[in-house]
């Protein structure tokens, strides 16, 4: 039996991780991976189901993925994920070309599961939950934008009206810290990796009785070769004075901080159960912004939830001008089955969620526009992530706190190098820059 193995990773981060830790697992089982569906005999779909148009996308794609079953009867095709762990065998019911729905704490069963399908001809199913305190992926060769993902925790506490993840992850549950730690010096040491981002639906409440979020970041700051640290997504309520203190005390932990404000009403906030009110949100800003002075915020924001009023919508405006995040991630409310939002009467016309995000997107970009022209001169240290994606000659770069910077490309540079920049100028979010000088040089015969 051929086992060529073909998976598509749908939504955040952690999902691209997840897909890794599958990939992972079926090779260990006998199988390989293939870049095209055509060329597999099992078709994965690694799902989200944060949103219904994530879900309807994914609807689709079996459809489109169902000439390959016809051409080949052999052909197994497996749904993983959230969207697995929401609806379960209600996927096979819809789509009978479905023939594994994997829930989100199953993926050592995957390969267990191919087999019972192709000896019975029955579908499998199984989204119940386990132990994920020390799963891991291998280290990538070579990930996009320098970074390697590493998921610390999955689930989250918060029961938030609009969101399902509870239901599709779990309550929160913490990695070993040492296995974290394990993840980066193996990214470190056998990949030669120097960036690593910290996953999590809520990293910041990272609690594992050997350490807290605060304790972590410093255990991996100590890894020696690594030369940045990032983390998302964060939450306001879990966001302490000791973790800020971490932060500042450790020179490889990015000061971009992703802080989801959701909405700048306090009524919406309280029907959002989101356990803050704007006031204490800004006072937490405040205190980041005394503590690094090179701090960063972006954050997301919901247009149209139930009840939202006119008067609603302008608090979010007003808190944005007061923020002035460098990015806004903006979307419009749509409910989620299982959520207590869903039972709440969806009163905000889709147009006017539609001029809402407009909205929002307009005054980002004026606000961001000013902000950009005030960095005009600045000088900063960048990372180099590779060629200009548009061809136009220049090397696409970052700083530690997240900004995006084009740099002329030279023969002498490649991914990796750290550069001193000078700023000269901007477009939408994305700065120029010229080099000033090379601060170090990534060795990528080592790595």
């Amino acid at each position: 039996m051929k086992n060529r193995l073909y998976i598509e990773t749908y939504g955040c981060q952690m999902n691209v991780y997840d897909s890794r830790v599958i990939l992972d697992n079926l090779k260990r089982a006998g199988f390989t991976e293939v870049k095209s569906p055509e060329q597999a005999d099992v078709l994965l779909l690694n799902t989200c189901a944060v949103r219904d148009n994530a879900e309807q996308r994914v609807i689709g794609r079996i459809g489109e993925l169902m000439r390959y079953k016809k051409d080949r009867k052999d052909v197994l095709m497996g749904v993983v994920g959230c969207m697995a762990q929401r609806l379960g065998e209600q996927l096979h019911a819809r789509r009978k070309a479905v023939d594994l729905v994997v829930g989100t704490d199953q993926y050592g069963r995957i390969a267990e599961m191919i087999d019972s399908v192709r000896e019975t001809g029955k579908p499998k199913f199984d989204t119940t939950a386990s132990d994920i305190s020390t799963y891991q992926a291998s280290p990538e060769y070579d990930p996009e934008n320098n970074t390697h993902f590493i998921s610390i925790t999955r689930g989250c506490d918060y029961r938030c009206t609009f969101c399902v993840v509870p239901n599709t992850r779990g309550a929160l549950r913490p990695k070993d810290p040492k296995t974290v730690v394990s993840e980066v010096e193996a990214i470190v040491q056998e990949r030669g990796g120097v960036e690593v981002t910290l996953l999590g639906q809520n990293v910041t409440a990272y609690r594992h009785e050997e350490a807290s979020f605060a304790d972590l970041l410093r255990r991996v700051n100590e890894v020696e070769g690594l030369r940045r640290i990032r983390f998302l997504t964060n939450h306001p309520t879990d966001f302490t004075e000791e973790t800020l203190r971490a932060i500042a005390e450790c020179e490889k932990v990015s000061p971009w901080l992703h802080v989801p404000i959701q909405s700048g009403s306090d009524r919406i906030l309280r029907r959002m159960k989101r356990g803050y009110r704007r006031k204490e949100y800004l006072e937490l800003v405040a205190r980041c912004r005394e503590v690094l002075p090179d701090v960063s915020f972006s954050t997301d924001i919901i247009v149209g939830f139930p009840g939202e009023t006119e008067e609603d919508f302008q608090q979010t405006l007003s808190v944005m001008r007061e923020m002035r995040y460098d990015s806004a991630f903006v979307f419009k409310y749509s409910a989620r089955p299982g959520t207590p939002a869903a039972k709440l009467r969806d009163d905000v016309a889709e147009e006017l969620k539609g001029e809402r995000i407009q909205g929002v997107n307009a005054l980002q970009g004026e606000l961001w526009e000013m902000e950009a022209a005030a960095l005009k001169g600045s000088r900063w240290e960048v990372a180099i992530e590779g060629p200009d994606r548009k061809g136009r000659g220049f090397l696409r770069a970052r700083t530690l706190n997240n900004r995006k910077v084009l740099v002329p490309a030279r023969d002498d540079l490649g991914r990796g190098d750290e550069l001193l920049v000078h700023v000269t100028g901007s477009q939408a979010t994305t700065f120029f820059a010229e080099t000033l000088g090379v601060v170090w040089k990534y060795d990528r015969v080592a790595a």
